[in-house]
């Protein structure tokens, strides 16, 4: 006899330089309700004052999937306009939350990345994917709008025609054909993938904050907001590296032959 269904939840674990956010509600693979769409805006958010750590690694519980989406039984076309204000606003927050982070964010995909999970992904700097991950916008079959935001997000990594195809046609892609559009950066077979992907996260780590920080201001300059404060702000932040505590060391490791040790400084 089984029990009640477990409530989804989003866990934040860190030790080290590198934190998890993990997506739990694997007996509805981790489908996204509104209050893991709140919970995960208000963990990103609070990485932001978290100085020990220097990336976020987005994951889900579970051997089944990343996140497969929106959970539906939330989505009621008979909500009142309150209820459906605070599900969208709690999207966008925790979807500007992982756009807007100063650390890079690194979504780690295996099974089902449907939707929601697409638009979490998409919103990441990073992202590997297992060799057994799904990805699809369901949202047309389902007669659901996909936000501007999120179309915004997803052209910036497949391109228009592939992002029209993705939103239009609805079907499923496999990990190779995502990794094709570049809606992932590179596939990882099964057995080595979460070595593979914990490796990449700890390198990252390693990276001098500043540099990372500034590389993500020029991307958003350049690619989103294009005005010219933005551009100012990002060639500013490209300066601060090059005085910084951190580029000395950067330049006395190389010379020395050994890995720097960056204070984001």
């Amino acid at each position: 006899m089984t029990g009640p269904e477990k409530t989804g939840e989003v866990h934040v674990t860190h030790g080290g330089p590198v934190a998890h956010i993990t997506f739990d509600h694997p007996q509805r693979r981790n489908a996204m309700t509104l209050a893991m769409f709140q919970q995960l805006g208000q963990a990103v958010r609070a990485l932001e004052f978290e100085d020990g750590v220097r990336a976020i690694v987005l994951q889900g519980e579970g051997p089944d999937a990343f996140v497969a989406g929106a959970d539906i039984s939330e989505l009621d076309p008979k909500r009142s306009k309150q209820a459906v204000q605070t599900y969208e606003d709690a999207v966008k927050h925790a979807l500007d939350s992982i756009r807007l982070s100063t650390k890079p964010t690194i979504a780690v995909i295996h099974g089902f990345c449907f939707g929601a999970g697409v638009a979490i992904a998409a919103a990441c700097d990073l992202r590997y994917a297992r060799d057994d991950a799904l990805f699809s916008i369901p949202a047309a079959k389902l007669g659901f709008g996909y936000a501007v935001p999120m179309v915004d997000d997803l052209i910036r990594a497949v391109g228009p025609a592939c992002a029209k195809e993705m939103l239009i046609a609805a079907r499923r892609y496999d990990a190779r054909e995502a990794e094709a559009m570049g809606l992932v950066h590179k596939v990882i077979n099964s057995a080595s993938f979460e070595k593979e992907t914990s490796s990449i996260a700890t390198e990252v780590s390693e990276h001098a904050p500043l540099t990372m920080r500034a590389a993500k201001a020029a991307v958003a300059a350049l690619t989103e907001h294009k005005s010219s404060s933005a551009l100012q702000d990002a060639e500013r932040a490209a300066q601060t590296c090059f005085t910084s505590k951190d580029a000395g060391e950067g330049r006395a490791a190389f010379a020395e032959k050994r890995k720097p040790a960056f204070t984001g400084h």
